[in-house]
């Protein structure tokens, strides 16, 4: 079953490009192996973590919601953008109700695994490309946006984040996490065509043949907030604030 929807994806998401095929291949084995026998191969806590219904909703999302307007308001509305078959972002917050999307273009693909290891998580990944939330869903739907470790593998990650910003609410955030420069360090090859990187606290998107601020494409409606992260090398946190205008 697998090849047959690889075909259909290749067309759909990358019209043909022959630079994303193994990549889609290998990001789809790569998730048949590591949820096999309970995630023993890959990390049998991530695993536990993602398929337990009161998988907790992170702190560091906990303080932005506390700085946005859904502190006073329940259902707090999250998109998890580029999620994979098992979101990493949790939904149990005592005291707090929290409406969680999970959205991925290969979400039919990851159906198929889910399905044949008879897995059943507590959320569902949906099929979603970054580069087309509006098609999905309407402005201003969510109060946290998060991509992570995933904007770098989409086919174009300045539009992603252009739609990201327009699903997330006035005084909502995006938040991104990602590894610096992951295209350099893998050689351009299968999903990573693209890198991230922070400059002077702005996050830089660039390749061979481009470069983009998001300071500069999003605008005055957005304060970007990009810094290293403090427990993982390499890695940087991107903040997005949508300003209430």
């Amino acid at each position: 079953m697998l090849p047959r929807i690889f075909q259909r994806l290749r067309h759909r998401l990358f019209g043909g490009d022959t630079s994303y095929d193994a990549g889609l291949e290998n990001e789809a084995l790569f998730w048949r192996k590591a949820l096999a026998d309970g995630g023993k191969r890959w990390s049998p806590e991530a695993f536990r973590q993602r398929m337990d219904p009161e998988f907790a909703f992170p702190p560091h999302l906990q303080e932005l919601v506390a700085a946005s307007p859904a502190a006073n308001r329940d259902p707090i509305q999250v998109l998890d953008v580029g999620a994979g078959p098992l979101t990493a972002v949790g939904f149990h917050w005592p005291g707090r109700q929290v409406d969680l999307n999970a959205v991925d273009p290969l979400a039919e693909v990851f159906d198929s695994i889910l399905d044949d290891l008879q897995l059943a998580p507590p959320t569902r990944t949906r099929k979603a490309a970054g580069e087309d939330l509006l098609s999905v869903f309407p402005a201003d739907s969510f109060d946290i946006v998060v991509c992570s470790n995933a904007l770098d593998h989409s086919r174009d990650p300045l539009q992603c984040v252009r739609q990201m910003f327009a699903v997330t609410r006035p005084g909502g955030w995006v938040f991104l996490w990602h590894y610096r420069n992951e295209a350099e360090e893998e050689g351009y090859a299968g999903l990573h065509q693209w890198n991230l990187d922070e400059s002077a606290g702005d996050m830089i998107l660039w390749n061979r043949k481009a470069r983009h601020s998001c300071r500069m494409e999003l605008g005055s409606q957005a304060v970007v907030d990009t810094r290293p992260d403090s427990q993982v090398s390499r890695a940087i946190v991107t903040r997005i604030q949508k300003q209430v205008v």
